[in-house]
């Protein structure tokens, strides 16, 4: 069972590869034209949408309500149609739907320009010259579209899991091809991918309720969902929408929890594993009750134990357990037997973020640091993203290496301040070692200054007297050396004392 994402700005060639494989397949077709009809047909206004983006990008920012209730329906519709099995979906930017779900086969297609130049010609009635002029805005506008609903480069590469050149390969033979990677163990579904699949539906199927029900529809909501939990994060001035919250998602099918959390903002925290008890995590609650704001928790499991904990341990989704170890009861069983699997501390920190009001969702990924970009993509506004420990089964200076690239590439992404554990403390905290700071330099202050104030003759002597005369290249020398020295102890002792009273 794998899901085959064809993505192409040209309808035609799409199409085409999408029927040619589905003759070989019998897998069911599912095209964007046919998902933006339903979506007409649910009152989401995408032919505004569209046409405010492109004619007038300054606006977009006001039509994100609109694009998250798209994306929302996509998300939904896409993950109800692969919880009954493989199928295909082709359109403009399908492979960066789904994020996260390993089963799905990203495919790019790339049409000769000739070819497009002739029949949409031939179709219009045009010249091939307005031809060319026609294709290259329809390019661009579609570019912009892609952008503003995923942030990223329709073309970039890395986005896709094969491409083709329709210049060199013919339909049949790149559907051929696409028979046997589907059927590639790299794109079978596992409990990892499922479990994301579940995530993704009921996270945008909350989104919808929340979205279309006349008690919540003004709200500014930010939906994340994890095996079963809907957290709905809300912004302080918000707060008359929470009793109306849980009331929406009452009936909705799957969810087993609903955690409602007010929040400013949120602070995005990236580990490999989570531990209520250790330092970082109370430099992140300090910081985010200074700043009122959510922690968002995300978890990478490496590729290495993918394997293992994305099947059913981190993930939660395989209820099996080991009876080696069992000890006899005499018969009396729990009429719930409690999985015992390795989470990677999330329980334990989400339930003591919970107790102190900050949780603001969680999220499991699973692969490399390419993964996380992918989860990420346009999800949330942060206000700082935090890496923490990660990358443990890396050498020092890979981690360093890996650490560094992982936070240039999320702040392009999400253009959001980044910075690891590691410099959270001595860049946004207030410790014992910050106080050691400020003191000492707050010392050398006072020494230049009563040194100053107190060699007065022999200062003007240096600047303009004796001294000066006879070396008159050195007081300049003197001067652009001393007055940076002293801007820069006086800034950190400014805002080292900035830091005790919680201004940033």
């Amino acid at each position: 069972m794998a899901i085959v994402m064809i993505s192409s700005l040209y309808q035609s060639g799409r199409k085409e590869l999408a029927e040619a494989l589905a003759k070989k397949t019998n897998w069911p077709l599912l095209s964007r034209e046919e998902l933006v009809d339903r979506a007409r047909e649910q009152g989401i206004k995408i032919g505004r949408l569209e046409v405010a983006m492109i004619k007038t990008p300054n606006q977009s920012e006001k039509l994100a309500h609109e694009k998250d209730l798209y994306l929302a329906f996509l998300t939904a519709t896409l993950c109800e149609k692969a919880r009954e099995g493989s199928f295909i979906y082709y359109g403009r930017g399908g492979h960066l739907l789904l994020p996260g779900v390993s089963h799905r086969l990203r495919v790019g297609l790339s049409t000769p320009q000739e070819v497009r130049v002739d029949r949409t010609a031939q179709a219009l009635g045009l010249s091939p010259d307005k031809a060319v002029g026609y294709l290259k805005e329809i390019d661009e506008d579609f570019e912009k579209w892609i952008r503003f609903i995923h942030k990223v480069d329709s073309r970039d590469a890395k986005n896709f899991d094969a491409v083709f050149n329709l210049e060199n390969i013919g339909l049949s033979n790149a559907a051929e091809i696409l028979c046997h990677m589907a059927g590639m163990p790299e794109f079978q579904p596992t409990a990892a991918s499922n479990r994301m699949v579940e995530n993704l539906w009921l996270a945008a199927q909350s989104k919808l309720r929340l979205a279309l029900d006349e008690r919540t529809a003004a709200a500014d909501l930010q939906v994340q969902a994890d095996n079963g939990v809907v957290t709905v994060t809300y912004p302080p001035q918000q707060s008359q929408f929470r009793t109306n919250i849980p009331e929406v998602l009452a009936e909705l099918k799957g969810c087993h929890e609903i955690q409602c959390t007010m929040a400013e903002t949120n602070i995005l925290w990236i580990q490999e594993r989570f531990d209520p008890q250790a330092e970082n995590y109370q430099q992140i609650i300090q910081l985010a009750q200074r700043w009122g704001a959510a922690v968002e928790l995300m978890r990478l499991i490496p590729p290495d134990e993918g394997a293992g904990d994305a099947a059913g341990t981190d993930i939660d989704t395989d209820r099996a357990f080991s009876r080696k170890n069992a000890v006899y009861t005499g018969g009396v069983e729990d009429d719930d037997p409690q999985t015992i699997y390795n989470d990677g501390g999330l329980i334990r920190t989400k339930e003591d973020l919970l107790g102190q009001g900050r949780f603001g969702g969680q999220h499991t990924v699973c692969g490399g640091y390419a993964s996380i970009l992918e989860r990420i993509q346009g999800n949330g506004n942060y206000t700082l993203v935090v890496i923490g420990d990660m990358f443990l089964s890396k050498g020092h200076s890979a981690r360093t290496r890996q650490t560094r690239e992982l936070a240039l590439n999320i702040r392009d992404r999400l253009k959001a301040p980044v910075i690891t554990a590691d410099e959270m403390k001595s860049r946004l905290l207030f410790g014992k070692k910050q106080g050691l700071q400020m003191v000492g330099f707050m010392a050398v202050v006072l020494f230049l200054f009563g040194t100053v104030f107190t060699h007065q003759d022999l200062l003007f002597s240096f600047l303009s007297g004796p001294l000066h005369q006879s070396h008159k290249w050195f007081s300049p020398v003197a001067l652009f050396l001393f007055i940076p020295l002293l801007a820069y102890l006086w800034g950190t002792v400014t805002g080292l004392a900035l830091k005790i009273i919680n201004i940033d």
